[in-house]
């Protein structure tokens, strides 16, 4: 592969995991750190950078996202599977990116904001995704080579703005844990989940350059994984320090959304809201490019479909979804999201060790279905299924469970049990 087309895979992987969301959340986050910044973006990059970085060099490892649910029964990785992309596709993430990019690229320069103008918009947003998604051997020269750079040029002229001329001085920190809220806070960014579907589409944009040997893909992937890492790490900083900035001009400020606008428009008046509208517009567009081209793949391949016709059908879905209920489809998939998130975790540390396991297929077994648990408490939390009271008891006895987490210890606990009775299993191959 020549270099250009390296870094262009680099900065296609790069774009599509920098979603709206990933604009958002580092902001806020910036601002309550204030004189605590350093250790709560370490804390923010371990988990928001580092688990999707691990998630795309598991797959390159194992072969494919599909490969690392080879060792659980096959109506367990189905169902995995199936879930995974309805709520990561046209159930949630994709509606929900194009009414954001609405939202903040569209209804500031609006009056009185009119359900057709977003039906309108989420039409245009839609069919643009739609021919970008539709190659995607174009897709990698599209978005790595057009889009991305355009992208990048945005970010780096709001960064310009922000280090030569930063909106006050940093303040004291409003946290009290700030490196372990960092750690919360980038794992609730769930991007190990858009991983898992991004690696069917980074893996066919490497075929259309012309490599299919595994050993090489794997190679490239982990390439483009590091790319990526490295220009998020870079985004992410930049905009916590914007926010640990802000405080003069956002000191009521709810979310990152609000700070990055108010900022943006301090920093650039009338230009600022059309540099952040057309900021928020393309990382949206890319992440709809991403996940749709994502799950159309897995649909086409599950049901012997056609990918254009499995990606017309996922990009109408998401379209219908964007204009109606779209707060009640959040308020479904969100928990099933939650829920999802600690297996595709435990999938990513499994797939990364089980070669050094002594019976994999035995660890497999016995941890998917106690991750999958204490993984449906915290979705049963999510959606307010559980009494208060069986949820104090539990933020009492289960630990990190008041932050989404209470799956890890479990999840650790059973991982050391599997390894250690491992040993005395009948051992098998792993592939």
């Amino acid at each position: 592969m020549q270099r250009k087309d390296l870094i262009a895979l680099g900065f296609m992987t790069f774009a599509l995991f920098l979603g709206a969301g990933n604009i958002i959340y580092p902001p806020i986050l910036g601002q309550q750190a204030g004189s605590e910044l350093l250790f709560a973006a370490v804390g923010f990059l371990l988990t928001a950078v580092g688990l999707p970085l691990l998630a795309l060099v598991a797959m390159a490892l194992t072969g494919g996202s599909r490969e690392m649910t080879e060792l659980l029964p096959k109506q367990w990785s189905r169902a995995f599977w199936l879930i995974l992309f309805i709520a990561f596709g046209p159930a949630l993430v994709i509606p929900r990116v194009a009414v954001v990019a609405y939202e903040m690229g569209m209804v500031p320069f609006l009056d009185t904001p009119q359900a057709w103008q977003l039906a309108l918009y989420s039409g245009v947003f839609f069919a643009l995704a739609l021919l970008l998604a539709l190659k995607p051997g174009a897709m990698i020269n599209a978005v790595g080579r057009w889009v991305t750079p355009a992208l990048i040029v945005l970010l780096c002229a709001i960064a310009w703005g922000t280090l030569s001329h930063p909106q006050d001085m940093i303040h004291a920190t409003t946290m009290a844990a700030p490196l372990s809220d960092g750690l919360v806070q980038g794992y609730m960014t769930m991007d190990c989940i858009a991983a898992l579907g991004f690696g069917a589409v980074i893996g066919q944009a490497i075929r259309q350059l012309g490599i299919s040997e595994p050993k090489a893909m794997a190679r490239y992937t982990i390439y483009a994984a590091i790319i990526a890492a490295i220009g998020l790490s870079l985004v992410y900083l930049m905009l916590m320090y914007l926010g640990a900035t802000s405080h003069s001009i956002a000191p009521n400020a709810t979310n990152g959304g609000q700070i990055l606008a108010l900022y943006v428009a301090a920093l650039f008046g009338l230009p600022g809201k059309l540099l952040l509208a057309l900021t928020i517009t393309l990382a949206c567009l890319t992440t709809a490019v991403g996940v749709g081209s994502a799950c159309a793949h897995y649909f086409s391949s599950e049901f012997k479909l056609n990918y254009a016709v499995a990606l017309v059908g996922v990009m109408l879905v998401s379209a219908i979804t964007a204009n109606i209920g779209l707060t009640q489809l959040i308020a479904i998939s969100a928990p099933a999201v939650v829920t999802l998130y600690p297996l595709a975790v435990a999938l990513v540390i499994l797939a990364l060790v089980r070669h050094k396991l002594p019976n994999a297929l035995y660890a497999y077994r016995i941890i998917f279905p106690v991750v999958a648990l204490f993984a449906l408490l915290d979705g049963a939390k999510a959606a307010g299924l559980l009494a208060e009271s069986s949820i104090q008891a539990l933020e009492h006895w289960l630990p990190l469970f008041s932050q989404g987490m209470g799956w890890l210890i479990p999840f650790m606990v059973t991982l050391a049990f599997a390894w250690l009775s491992g040993y005395g299993k009948r051992s098998i191959q792993v592939a």
